[in-house]
């Protein structure tokens, strides 16, 4: 069976990304969990490095300009 494709639709357009199920089951089904909740829904990205990676996640980055973002993560008890 293939992996699942995340769909990320974002101010700069569609981002695609497979989701390895088969090489990370428990990190790949919390992702997945949490995504169908719509925990990440309205998320900013918190941290992007040109040419190297992108990360997001944290609900404080609901408010892009807020200090405290990057510095979150899922609710206790809402992942493995």
């Amino acid at each position: 069976m293939p992996n699942p494709v995340a769909t990320f639709d974002t101010t700069m357009g569609e981002i695609k990304c497979e989701i390895y199920l088969d090489k990370m089951p428990i990190t790949a089904s919390n992702f997945i969990d949490l995504a169908n909740t719509g925990f990440y829904n309205g998320l900013h990205f918190h941290r992007v490095i040109p040419d190297f990676m992108d990360q997001f996640g944290c609900p404080h980055s609901k408010d892009p300009k807020s200090s405290r973002a990057g510095t979150g993560g899922p609710p206790d008890g809402t992942y493995k």
